[in-house]
């Protein structure tokens, strides 16, 4: 299996669980290492570096995608970097279809930002309506994802996770609200509410991605795109959060409100039935046990760079 945007939080754990799981990994990565390790091969590079992308798509009959170089805030800021840093790369490696027959491609959307106000309860098939550049972004993209299915023999797949965490997750400005939080925990400082703290999304686990990723290898080729929603089902507003990430760490965090700000949906929830019925994927961790795997990895960090 091919991981690519294998140094992020999401790549990186799917490579160490795929291959706990006896699959052999290439992990491809602008900022990965470099050699072999507990049956992954390390390869720092880019999706648009032709020679590294075909040499990998030789070896590997599965793509997982997992690159991305935006958060919903800096494609605000900049709305190219959705085409020079996201829709280009894919597209560099949709051309490799004619030349790398019958392979099969994951590719990680978004349960929440493609589908903007009617995000609470959305299925597969309701109308993408981003509000953000990002979630434009990865509506472009599963455009592009139909056309490769209609046009070659490639299977792709596009999952759409909600909020992910767990262990290994890092703080990115405006974005991954629970690493942030647990910081603001064990630092003290204030954590930024942008509203009144009502909106709500679902968390889904990192593990539970991972095996929807497993879960999606029984999809049969088609000539359209298959389309699921990653949701666990379990949803927590803001405020709410932030009181779990309390009970969990054992800390009180001191909290600020700030105005609202326009591209926030109030719901996010997209229905998981699909998944569920034609996968057989269901959520495995709870909110509040998964909470409490991500605050002891955080401690154990701390600790170790003391």
């Amino acid at each position: 299996m091919l991981v690519l945007g294998s140094a992020g939080f999401v790549g990186s754990a799917m490579c160490a669980r795929l291959s706990e799981r006896g699959s052999r990994v290439v992990a491809l990565g602008r900022s990965e290492a470099t050699g072999h390790s507990h049956g992954i091969t390390h390869v720092r590079g880019s999706i648009e570096d032709r020679e590294l992308l075909r040499e990998a798509l030789g070896q590997c009959s599965i793509v997982v995608y997992a690159a991305s170089l935006t958060t919903p805030g800096s494609s605000a800021r900049d709305p190219a970097l959705e085409v020079t840093g996201n829709l280009l790369a894919l597209a560099r490696l949709l051309e490799c279809a004619p030349d790398f027959p019958g392979r099969r491609l994951v590719y990680l959307s978004s349960g929440g930002a493609v589908y903007g106000d009617s995000a609470q309860s959305a299925a597969e098939d309701s109308p993408l309506r981003p509000r953000s550049y990002y979630g434009a972004g990865k509506a472009a993209a599963e455009a592009l994802l139909h056309a490769c299915a209609a046009s070659t023999d490639w299977t792709p797949v596009s999952l759409r996770p909600t909020n992910l965490y767990g262990p290994g997750q890092q703080v990115t400005k405006g974005f991954a609200i629970v690493p942030t939080l647990f910081d603001r925990a064990l630092d003290g400082g204030t954590f930024q509410i942008w509203g009144d703290g009502s909106t709500v999304r679902d968390y889904c686990y990192i593990d539970d991605l991972i095996d929807a990723v497993v879960a999606s290898q029984e999809v049969p080729p088609t000539d359209h795109l298959a389309v699921f929603n990653v949701a666990s089902g379990q949803t927590a507003s803001i405020l709410q959060m932030v009181e779990l990430c309390e009970r969990a760490s054992g800390r009180t965090i001191r909290t600020e409100f700030l105005p609202s700000r326009g591209v926030d949906v109030a719901h996010v929830a997209p229905s998981n039935a699909m998944i569920r019925s034609r996968l057989h994927w269901a959520p495995t961790t709870d909110l509040r046990a998964g909470l409490m795997r991500t605050w002891e990895w955080r401690l154990e960090q701390v600790s170790a760079n003391r």
